[in-house]
């Protein structure tokens, strides 16, 4: 069955989304754009979407939203297919500490990252001021989560162990994202070696350049 997925080139929560698909190769779905800026998709959220939010995916009649939670269901939809993603097996130890650096992505990167992008850098797209106070709250909180980051790095490869997986997924768009505002590499040789790492995969590639492609058009200076 044909999978359909409310998208948006403009967002990087929708990439998450994208890189998966990307990933494992699966290209037997439907992509509904959403306008992110007027907002006008949410009129036919309203049945399927809580906060009328994308990205949102459909596989049939079940509907799920929420792009790590999209990411999950991908990997185990498919799970023969591609690269695997997610730790095989239901051995408690290596789930545990997987899910561990997981939830760490949301908790201690994305919560200071996104106010960080969002005051930074699309607020003055949109024509809108930007919160020097908010950007005084999270940036130095973010900078720590970059220097704990390229410290777990020196030691492994990726960031949740050994082989690539979500835990990476979830960190690029924003570790994209912020790269445009902030020195994120700057005296973080191990971070740095990691994203050249990530970004040279074809699917990473492929996954990011309506993104990039997307922000030249609305974020003035965003290829400089």
């Amino acid at each position: 069955m044909t999978l359909k997925l409310w998208t948006s080139p403009l967002s990087w929560n929708c990439l998450r989304a994208e890189l998966v698909l990307a990933e494992k190769g699966i290209e037997d779905v439907v992509e509904i754009p959403a306008d992110l800026i007027g907002g006008k998709h949410k009129a036919n959220f309203r049945d399927k979407s809580l906060f009328g939010r994308v990205p949102l995916l459909e596989d049939g009649e079940l509907v799920i939203f929420e792009s790590r939670a999209i990411a999950r269901y991908l990997c185990l939809k498919y799970a023969d297919v591609g690269p695997k993603l997610m730790p095989e097996g239901t051995d408690a130890e290596v789930n545990g500490v997987w899910e561990m650096w997981l939830t760490l992505e949301a908790v201690e990167f994305d919560s200071h990252v996104v106010p960080v992008i969002s005051e930074t850098i699309i607020r003055p797209a949109l024509g809108q001021a930007t919160d020097e106070a908010v950007i005084g709250r999270h940036k130095p909180k973010l900078l720590h989560c970059l220097d704990v980051l390229d410290k777990v790095l020196s030691k492994r490869a990726y960031m949740g162990d050994t082989e690539y997986s979500l835990v990476d997924i979830f960190y690029m768009p924003c570790i994209f994202t912020a790269s445009r505002c902030l020195d994120v590499f700057e005296g973080r040789s191990n971070l740095k070696k990691w994203w050249v790492t990530v970004s040279s995969r074809e699917a990473w590639k492929k996954a990011v350049k309506p993104l990039d492609e997307g922000y030249s058009q609305v974020i003035p200076g965003w290829n400089k």
